[in-house]
């Protein structure tokens, strides 16, 4: 890295403090640092020794990602080996010779859905680049030597000098000296102290793999309770204030795309790991603020109209992770949320993509089961107290599996393609428990939602200065392909497709069909209308 660069990075700081920042950072990267050395693995455990989830958590980002599958990671399939194996008991500490680190399990205290409170084990790998960069967070003044750091992780970690000496083929009487280098350093007065400070620097990791999880914990039981084969969820601390959670799925090295959700997200996300990895998309979709929420509602109002902070917590994960420009989605009641982001925020989207957009109007037809309905809140919109205490009603019929059934079945009634995946024809799993168990976290951002996407000007997509697809079940019961390409006519056009014997989740029943025109809508192809296998291409103006 160039000196000219780092000096126009420091430049903020007094001339001494620039300097010293500058020599810290070569020596630094004269050390080699890897990457994983910031990360913490971890996984919850009963005392049983079940487990629960797991993580893996950044220090220098403050971001989570959750485990579901204790398989599918090394670390965590280590913890929950030796939590399988018995004997696991609160403070255990245990070196593993394989790896060359240790295993901690510390209690901690929990209160589920009901609000009982109980007590469990949270398990974590501490290796010795991580002990490393833990000692270095903080005692960045005391100069210790990577030697000197591993002698102590080793110390930390239960083996005697002449192991440790053993063990990096080197002298007992190096090892010893380094000890006494440590202690001189740290102001310690010998290895019992030094061990015991340690220790208490230590308990940092633990603060780490749970502080962001605290205002997460509806979007984490959801994660691992309905998507655990589908996408993992990271929650992440912006520099603003702002705590991001975003669910993640598809090849690593897929087209990233981002997608604005709807209130019945749930449904479409389960099931979809086939349909990213076989057109190499690489999902984002962020959990906007009001949905899968632990906050009380004044928390969340504290911060202004919610609909707009939740668009704005997607463009932080977009810069977050240095995606833009990228391709947006927009889906059912997102779907005119992602055209007001787009033309709010034009620099981070190269396309949008209205997938199944749900306009919440009433239906041509009044005699259609969800006609009634639209066509009341419409009225009540004007009233926001009577608008919220309607969905707050709501929330109590949601919160019961059969309930939500009848609802669901209500409002998807003409559309038996959409009853079906309702029933889990298409992924083997019905979506009522699902649908029931998060709704009732959700329902402050669902009715935001409703609220702004009924009494918002109508968004025109004539600003738009990025192509506009538009993917749409040619049965959709909400709101039709005819209306949506009616109503939102863009300069540059992008991919439509009407997909023959679709309905509103077009996405999960004709999820190939979909989830390819969403791949073409980011190749950016032109302008191409498609029904029941039969194509034409129109002109592109």
């Amino acid at each position: 890295m160039r000196k000219e660069t780092l000096d126009a990075v420091f430049s903020l700081l007094p001339k001494r403090n620039a300097e010293f920042a500058i020599r810290r950072l070569y020596e630094r990267m004269k050390q080699q640092v890897k990457p994983d050395a910031f990360q913490v693995r971890w996984a919850e455990f009963e005392f049983s020794g079940r487990f629960l989830r797991g993580g893996i958590s950044d220090i220098s980002d403050l971001a989570t990602v959750i485990i579901s599958n204790n398989q599918s990671d090394f670390g965590i399939s280590l913890l929950a080996a030796r939590a399988s194996s018995g004997d696991l008991s609160a403070g255990l500490m245990e070196w593993n010779r394989e790896y060359e680190s240790f295993l901690w399990f510390l209690p901690y205290r929990f209160s589920d859905a009901q609000g009982k409170a109980g007590m469990r084990l949270r398990g974590l790998l501490i290796t010795s680049d991580l002990f490393g960069e833990i000692m270095e967070l903080f005692n960045s003044s005391a100069n210790l030597t990577r030697s000197e750091k591993r002698t102590v992780f080793q110390l930390v970690g239960g083996l005697e000098l002449r192991e440790a000496a053993e063990m990096d083929e080197v002298t007992y009487e190096t090892k010893r000296a380094q000890t006494k280098v440590a202690c001189g350093k740290l102001r310690c007065t010998g290895q019992k102290d030094l061990v015991r400070k340690a220790m208490g620097q230590l308990v940092h990791v633990m603060s780490v793999s749970d502080s962001e999880l605290k205002h997460s914990e509806p979007a984490v039981a959801f994660a691992d309770s309905y998507l655990h084969d589908d996408m993992q969820l990271v929650v992440r601390h912006h520099s603003s204030g702002a705590i991001l959670r975003y669910l993640v799925g598809g090849p690593i090295e897929g087209t990233p795309v981002v997608m604005v959700h709807g209130m019945m997200f749930p449904v479409i996300l389960r099931g979809i790991a086939r349909f990213l990895e076989r057109y190499n998309i690489r999902l984002f979709v962020p959990i906007r603020s009001g949905y899968l929420e632990s906050r009380p509602l004044g928390a969340l109002f504290e911060r202004g109209d919610l609909v707009e902070l939740g668009l704005r917590e997607i463009a932080y994960m977009v810069e977050e992770e240095g995606l833009a420009p990228l391709p947006l989605i927009g889906n059912s009641l997102g779907g005119a949320l992602a055209l007001r982001m787009a033309l709010e925020y034009p620099h981070l989207f190269s396309s949008v993509i209205l997938l199944s957009t749900n306009l919440a109007r009433p239906a041509d037809n009044p005699w259609h089961e969800g006609s009634s309905f639209y066509k009341g809140m419409h009225d009540l919109k004007s009233d926001m107290l009577l608008f919220k205490l309607v969905n707050l009603e709501y929330r109590k019929f949601y919160s019961k599996s059969e309930t939500c059934r009848h609802i669901l079945s209500t409002h998807f009634a003409k559309s038996k393609v959409d009853l079906s995946v309702l029933d889990g024809r298409y992924t083997g799993y019905a979506v009522y428990d699902m649908f029931a168990s998060t709704y009732v976290s959700s329902i402050v951002g669902i009715a935001e939602d409703f609220r702004c996407v009924m009494t918002a000007e109508q968004i025109s997509a004539e600003e738009l200065t990025v192509p506009l697809s538009i993917i749409h079940g040619e049965d959709d019961p909400l709101t039709s392909a005819e209306k949506v390409i009616d109503m939102f006519k863009a300069p540059l056009r992008g991919v439509q497709r009407i997909v023959k014997g679709a309905g509103h989740f077009a996405s999960i029943s004709h999820g190939k069909e979909v989830w390819g025109a969403v791949a073409e809508a980011c190749d950016g192809q032109g302008w191409i209308v498609r029904r029941g296998g039969a194509q034409a291409v129109s002109h592109s103006q």
